[in-house]
């Protein structure tokens, strides 16, 4: 999303850019008002039997899990915005951040979130999970990805920090994505200083 929409009528173009047997493309416009604000592409790919052999992967993320975890004072967390438990590095440090959240609105009202609906909006909070520090949020995120190998199978989204970088106003960051039963996948965040650039001399 590269523009803040309003309130005007929307619609949402998609176009398949390819239509394989094991790999099909799809891109998708939001549009608002008759201007562009959002674009994405999705990856779908064609399940079949993991490979043959041995492959490293993170040992297990042994956390308790949503239930077992004491609920913030104001019930849900963010302002009432998510349901919100979390393990560690809470907001306003400079540490490595693990926690759960949960979707608590409606989307589309009367609609139940899908359970990549779910991961997909839980998602947005990468780039402050991953580039906010002990001095508050200083990026604004410009682009997420996400990698899934599977779908969630209850309502909550795990989130651990794996990686923050940032040089000349350019930050990276990623994090690890997990449901209550296990590993889910990983998402990557691109995210820009929120500082105001220089204005420009005029032309000589």
């Amino acid at each position: 999303m590269y523009r803040l929409p309003g309130f005007d009528p929307i619609e949402v173009k998609t176009t398949v850019v390819r239509e394989g047997g094991r790999i099909r493309v799809v891109d998708a416009e939001f549009i608002s008002g008759g201007v562009s604000m959002a674009r994405a592409s999705c990856q779908f790919l064609r399940r079949t039997e993991n490979a043959d052999g041995v492959v490293w992967k993170p040992e297990p993320w042994k956390v308790p899990l949503p239930a077992e975890i004491e609920p913030p004072a104001d019930g849900r967390g963010m302002g009432g915005m998510w349901a919100m438990r979390s393990l560690s590095g809470g907001f306003g440090t400079a540490e490595q951040r693990r926690t759960w959240m949960s979707e608590v609105r409606e989307i589309v009202e009367g609609e139940a979130l899908t359970p990549f609906q779910r991961v997909a909006v839980a998602c947005d909070f990468v780039s402050p999970l991953t580039h906010a520090g002990d001095k508050g949020l200083g990026y604004i995120n410009s682009d997420v990805t996400l990698y899934l190998h599977r779908l969630p199978t209850t309502e909550w989204i795990g989130f651990e920090t794996a990686y923050h970088g940032a040089d000349d106003g350019v930050a990276v960051g990623d994090c690890r994505i997990y449901g209550e039963d296990g590993p889910l996948g990983v998402a990557a965040c691109t995210a820009l200083a929120q500082r105001k650039m220089p204005p420009k001399e005029p032309a000589k």
